[in-house]
């Protein structure tokens, strides 16, 4: 998954991955996946935003690898990419079908494709290669899903489980992950535990207890001290806090 985030009205201060950016109005920011990211304003602003869950890892990496960040009024891919942003919108407001919404999307993404491969490499012969990140990620998201069964793998051997799986040394998978999505697998781990921990916390009933169990802790204020460092409050005042709020968090699931 990837985010677009277009400024119409005001300006928006930004964070991603700690680096900060500065959108104007008519400004677009690519946020890659697994970047933590973050958004302020300090007037009246609006803007969209569009979360892109998409079934193609080729494309994620070469994302992710190709510091394509702040698109804003300056930069050759505006013009064309906010058009398609602002179509998008215009068909959401009238109703349009699925299908419609759908061209106007990978119309958007087949922007991003040609300017990925007008600055990257077109993947070739190394695409087994390129895809090695990718299936790193999803054996990660697999081992949080699965959390909470009897016979899930030991916490300290999961990595290396994830490398024998794969065909490769853990040194090599961290450094190929690292060098992609630039944060360690162990740091990757720890966000889809805070992503699924907020997601059980506001979408359903369930005890802090079995929370815990299920992200992997096996007691419940190791659960708590954690997820306090992660948002600065605890499991229980988050749920309080945040129940009636929009909160956009997506259910980790295998694929």
């Amino acid at each position: 998954m990837f985010e677009l985030n277009l400024v119409i009205e005001g300006t928006q201060l930004a964070e991603v991955s700690g680096i900060p950016y500065r959108q104007e109005a008519g400004d677009l920011l690519l946020v890659p996946p697994m970047r933590l990211h973050s958004f302020r304003s300090e007037a009246p602003l609006r803007y969209f935003v569009l979360h892109v869950q998409i079934d193609d890892p080729a494309f994620l990496q070469r994302l992710a690898e190709s510091g394509l960040l702040l698109v804003d009024r300056g930069h050759p891919l505006n013009r064309k990419l906010v058009a398609a942003v602002q179509a998008l919108r215009e068909r959401m407001a009238q109703g349009a079908s699925r299908i419609k919404l759908y061209r106007s999307l990978y119309e958007m993404l087949d922007l991003l494709e040609s300017e990925l491969n007008r600055i990257l490499p077109v993947p070739g012969a190394s695409e087994e290669n390129l895809s090695l990140p990718a299936q790193i990620a999803r054996e990660i998201e697999a081992f949080v899903a699965v959390q909470g069964d009897e016979d899930r793998e030991k916490e300290e051997n999961w990595m290396e489980s994830i490398a024998r799986r794969l065909g490769y040394s853990r040194r090599h998978c961290y450094r190929a992950f690292m060098g992609t999505f630039r944060m360690s697998p162990r740091d990757y781990l720890f966000v889809l535990r805070q992503q699924e921990a907020m997601h059980l916390l506001l979408s359903g009933g369930d005890s802090l207890e079995r929370i815990a169990l299920r992200i992997g802790y096996d007691n419940v204020q190791s659960f708590i001290r954690q997820f306090s460092k992660w948002t600065g409050t605890t499991p229980g005042q988050f749920r309080k806090q945040k129940r009636d709020e929009l909160v956009y968090l997506t259910r980790l699931e295998v694929r």
